[in-house]
């Protein structure tokens, strides 16, 4: 069997590729074939001897790693400095395709190759009718797209050698996101006259969540352990209702997934679902994809940056925000990630985030992060912090001591006067009235008649 890769990265969306697999093992001579395998863990596989093969001469690809933040940015310059030529651009989204095509005007110079669904989305949804499910020779154009229909065990027969870039864009879409290890190996396989170059423009999702291979496969067997308790309930149900009820909860367990039709564990499905999170995984940073280059046999890499401000990108993705709390929330994060935000650079972006919404700006640097979360970002209980905050602010609390003193009486008037005097003098500006209660904050204290006054005086600290 070739491309043995496949049932592991493939079986997530094309469930029957693996449905063959239990005939295979029936087979007394069997084997699998792949340049680029990933280890299996279906226990059928114990007995079976791995056997490697190694070329003696230097077969590395040479290719140009151009890490970005604006994706469009950089295929722009890419494009200026190709020319002439044909371009063969690997790209697992349509809809990102489309973008491509249609923002550098080549609409009329490109062709995409992909899956009959995405062929009929572009065709009603975007009036793009250049577009096939099979590749052939004579329909390709100057620009040339191809989807994951066609990254891997298909051959791509040339009289001459094009120009190849992969892209991945997490913030995009997941889909775009290339295994270094075996799909870029495989897209660079596809050309058997070879490639005048090779590029792999990318860009990092550092909110990318971590997990580690235990961490997953923890986390299956715990859904594992959960199912098979819902199992055992269901087939002890002593009415139907019962079992209708268990037997619905089966269905839509996240374990189900790793089950064939006769609830048997698949195990190529299991492999998929660790394979697929250790490699995005990697593109939560740059320095992991130029370390997995680096360590990746294949190829010689080049390592490139296409410069570009980006905070620009933090603040469109910013400006885009559906809701307030949401515009919010991504606000204080990236206040939060700020690493020296004493930097003019750092300064900068926080004036710009500022005239985005000056509220949360000033809320993070009163209260900060967790205060914030802890309130559910609602402003209103964010601004009634705030007040608290800043009135038992160190600046505050000094001059409140210097003037007021434990064990004397102060009246009403005295009071409001000395604090509107302090608030005054800090550029304050409390939303409601300052009362003689307000003294409470500072001290504890009891009323009291200072003269014909009415007044507190001033038992002890509170802060």
């Amino acid at each position: 069997m070739d491309e043995c890769h496949q049932l592991i990265k493939d079986v997530d969306y094309r469930t029957d590729i693996v449905l063959p697999m239990n005939d295979f093992f029936r087979f007394k001579g069997k084997a699998l074939v792949s340049a680029t395998p990933i280890g299996f863990s279906d226990p059928r596989f114990k007995e079976f001897e791995t056997v490697e093969v190694s070329a003696d001469y230097d077969y590395r690809q040479e290719i140009a790693v151009t890490h970005t933040y604006n994706i469009h940015k950089a295929i722009s310059e890419y494009l200026d400095n190709h020319t002439e030529g044909t371009v063969c651009f690997f790209v697992n989204s349509v809809v990102m395709i489309y973008s491509i095509m249609k923002q550098f005007g080549i609409l009329e110079d490109s062709t995409v190759y992909c899956a009959p669904k995405s062929r009929l989305k572009l065709k009603n949804e975007y009036s793009f009718d250049n577009a096939y499910n099979d590749w052939n020779a004579d329909t390709m154009k100057k620009y040339n797209f191809f989807t994951g229909r066609f990254f891997t065990a298909f051959d791509l027969d040339l009289p001459y050698q094009p120009d190849l870039v992969m892209v991945t864009d997490p913030y995009n879409s997941e889909y775009t996101i290339l295994d270094i290890d075996t799909d870029c190996i495989q897209i660079c396989g596809r050309f058997r006259n070879g490639i005048k170059s090779a590029t792999h423009i990318y860009r990092v999702n550092p909110e990318m969540v971590i997990q580690s291979k235990e961490q997953i496969e923890k986390q299956i067997s715990e859904q594992e352990f959960a199912y098979n308790l819902i199992q055992t309930l269901y087939n002890s149900a002593d009415y139907k209702e019962y079992r209708n009820a268990f037997g619905e909860i089966l269905e839509t367990a996240p374990f189900r997934k790793y089950l064939y039709p006769d609830f048997t564990k698949n195990w190529f499905a299991i492999d998929n679902e660790i394979n697929s999170v250790l490699v995005n995984n990697r593109y939560q940073a740059k320095q992991e994809i130029m370390n997995w280059y680096n360590d990746c046999h294949f190829f010689n890499p080049t390592f490139e940056n296409c410069e570009y401000n980006e905070n620009d990108e933090k603040l469109k993705i910013v400006k885009a925000a559906r809701s307030v709390k949401n515009k919010r929330r991504k606000m204080v994060q990236l206040l939060n990630e700020m690493e020296n935000p004493d930097s003019e650079y750092a300064l900068d972006f926080i004036n710009d985030m500022r005239k985005i919404d000056p509220f949360i700006v000033e809320a993070f640097e009163t209260l900060g992060k967790e205060r914030i979360e802890e309130l559910n970002y609602s402003e209103k209980k964010i601004r009634e912090e705030m007040i608290l905050t800043q009135r038992k602010g160190n600046k505050v609390v000094r001059l409140v001591k210097n003037i007021f003193k434990v064990g004397n009486r102060y009246s009403n008037e005295k009071i409001v006067n000395e604090l509107t005097r302090i608030f005054e003098m800090l550029n304050m500006h409390p939303e409601e009235d300052i009362e003689p209660k307000l003294i409470m904050l500072y001290y504890r204290a009891s009323s009291c008649w200072v003269g014909k006054k009415r007044g507190y005086q001033l038992i002890s600290e509170i802060v």
